[in-house]
């Protein structure tokens, strides 16, 4: 993942990040132009889910897949994702 400098448009260097909740961080960030030198908080959110996951699937459900040997696209296309 790369940020940038919104001031001057340099790469900036992740320094730190700090945990807000299971969908949000606030990333510490720092300019590599010496001529700049601008710190900034950035955050990184989730935003929607693309694919979804296996693991929202009932157990049982999870099970039979499992046990049918079929592949990961071939469960997508199963449920209509």
């Amino acid at each position: 993942m790369r940020v940038y400098c919104d001031r001057c448009g340099t790469k900036a260097i992740i320094a730190t990040s700090k945990k807000i909740s299971i969908q949000v961080r606030h990333l510490y960030c720092s300019c590599t132009n010496p001529h700049c030198g601008h710190t900034f908080v950035a955050e990184l959110t989730f935003s929607h889910t693309i694919s979804p996951s296996s693991l929202d699937l009932p157990q049982a459900v999870q099970a039979r897949l499992e046990g049918c040997g079929a592949s990961r696209g071939q469960v997508q296309s199963l449920l209509g994702v």
